[in-house]
């Protein structure tokens, strides 16, 4: 046990090291990877205590420094004071994503909107977009996408071209009946366990059963049974008007136009068909990952873990 959990404790911080994140010992029992040998394995989840009477016993000294209570790979602590300071950029970024939130809670149609990324992890740079994850009603995944990026252009708040800073990238969206996540690997597991659910917890509480295959990257995955402190409480009168809202364009029933005209986009980008991209166009999802980073970041990770 003690061997297999010191190697699972490097191969946690190795992981983290790649995206220059030093990580605490909670963090380290939090995020823990099950590794053997170059495989994900299943393994017992441990306890916060075998963390830290591991890190006390001085077994991986070699191998690991501790500063402030951190903790990252032997000549890499400058990474703490880049943390500290991405973490305080990342808060004062997600204090206005949630403000944005409140006013998306009346676009049609969203069920669930989520952070994901960089924000999400708190490593957010002054140049950082937004990273959203969107749940739709299903059946109207068409009409729900064009609302929310209509809107939030008309507000100068979507990304797209150049304009990067402090916008809302819309890259993932699924319906509420289709909750898993197709891709499921390292990254997608680090991805999700970061998210931060900031409208409609119930529905994120869905979305984690759903996804308990993390658990066989994240042994110590738990899902969250109190909603997070950037989430945006329900308004029974935002709700009220938002289903007015809906049932007027109910009765207008656009999704089959809307489905032509953006599938036709789409299959007219070029990015489209960029070799391993995760595209996906249908009436239950659209992802929109032309340069996904996960193999890049597992490659990195292979490198630093064999030297």
């Amino acid at each position: 046990m003690s061997y297999r959990l010191g190697k699972n404790i490097v191969v946690t911080v190795t992981y983290y090291d790649v995206l220059d994140m030093p990580l605490s010992a909670f963090e380290i029992w939090k995020h823990l990877i099950s590794q053997k040998d170059d495989d994900v394995s299943h393994n017992q989840p441990c306890t916060l205590g075998d963390i830290y009477k591991f890190l006390a016993s001085g077994q991986l000294d070699a191998k690991i420094e501790e500063k402030n209570g951190m903790y990252f790979l032997r000549g890499r602590e400058e990474l703490v004071a880049r943390r500290i300071q991405a973490e305080k950029t990342s808060v004062s970024k997600l204090k206005r994503m949630r403000r944005l939130v409140f006013l998306l809670d009346y676009i049609p149609y969203i069920r669930m909107i989520g952070a994901t990324g960089s924000l999400a992890m708190k490593q957010g740079t002054r140049k950082s977009d937004w990273d959203m994850f969107v749940v739709l009603r299903s059946g109207k995944i068409w009409t729900g996408r064009t609302l929310l990026t209509g809107f939030l252009h008309l507000i100068g708040k979507r990304r797209h071209g150049r304009k990067i800073q402090d916008r809302a990238c819309l890259n993932y969206f699924v319906t509420d009946d289709n909750l898993k996540i197709c891709n499921r690997d390292l990254f997608t597991a680090h991805i999700f366990h970061f998210f931060i659910p900031l409208l409609h917890f119930p529905l994120f509480q869905k979305f984690e059963l759903k996804n308990h295959w993390i658990r066989e990257y994240r042994p110590n995955f738990i899902p969250a049974e109190l909603p997070s402190r950037w989430t945006v409480k329900e308004n029974i009168r935002t709700r009220y008007i938002k289903n007015k809202i809906e049932r007027f364009f109910d009765f207008f029933n656009l999704e089959k136009w809307l489905a032509s005209w953006q599938k036709e986009k789409i299959r007219r980008n070029p990015k489209t068909y960029l070799e391993g991209g995760l595209i996906e166009a249908h009436d239950h999802a659209l992802i929109f990952l032309p340069s996904p980073p996960g193999p890049r970041v597992f490659e990195k990770f292979k490198e630093r873990l064999s030297a």
